[in-house]
């Protein structure tokens, strides 16, 4: 019997309840937060990993308890998930001023794969830093803090408005997680980061993103199909 070893990731997203984060361009920093975060956690479940998140509402959590509970948790990595403001503009990461060169190392294969995606969107790279931040400075596992984007740059604000983009960011940070901590695949044929109406939205068969328990009329099926059809014909 083989027996597989599951790292434990603890994603945090930052802010909430009272603490609302940066609010700009009609958008409240610990909304993306948390919707970035559990699109993470959910994609994480294409991995042999335990994954956990400080929140999963809009509740709020002291910075020390959400580093409390990744060291309850005996976490093999931490992320907290961000984004930025103050008149600025795209993507940077950090790690504690005193971290050792592993943590170092795990972060640089995150944020390059972060990168490689918002690269092909005009982001630009601020590059990699470090803060003597409370979450990173608690917590005694290797941890990063993400800042994706800024809420008060208009043009960033409405990349983040977007869900294609939230969900093929949160992809690209799963992606870079699984690659740094060298996550195995399940060994089933499920996929539940794979959204088949994202996947519609991104082919332009429909131009709105809807849920998946949504109902659908047969006017809108109808224009799907016809869409279908004229591609077909081409």
């Amino acid at each position: 019997m083989i027996i597989i070893s599951k790292k434990t990731i603890v994603i945090d997203p930052g802010h909430g309840g009272k603490d609302p984060g940066a609010v700009a361009n009609g958008l409240i920093e610990k909304e993306i937060n948390l919707d970035i975060a559990q699109k993470v956690g959910r994609s994480l479940k294409d991995y042999e990993a335990e994954v956990h998140l400080t929140r999963n509402d809009d509740s709020f959590v002291s910075l020390t308890d959400r580093a409390n509970m990744a060291n309850q948790l005996n976490a093999d990595y931490f992320v907290s998930i961000h984004v930025n403001a103050g008149g600025g503009s795209g993507f940077e990461s950090y790690i504690h001023t005193t971290e050792n060169p592993g943590t170092a190392e795990l972060r640089r294969i995150v944020h390059n794969r972060i990168m490689d995606f918002l690269s092909n969107k005009g982001i630009r790279d601020r590059g990699t830093k470090s803060a003597n931040f409370s979450v990173l400075r608690n917590t005694i596992m290797p941890a990063v803090l993400l800042e994706n984007l800024f809420i008060d740059n208009p043009s960033e604000a409405e990349l983040l408005k977007d869900e294609i983009f939230r969900s093929n960011l949160a992809l690209s940070i799963t992606a870079g997680v699984a690659k740094a901590l060298s996550l195995n695949k399940q060994q089933d044929d499920s996929s539940p980061s794979y959204d088949p109406v994202l996947a519609l939205k991104e082919t332009g068969l429909i131009k709105n993103y809807h849920q998946p328990d949504s109902n659908v009329t047969w006017w809108e099926f109808a224009v799907v199909m016809n869409r279908l059809l004229e591609r077909i014909k081409k």
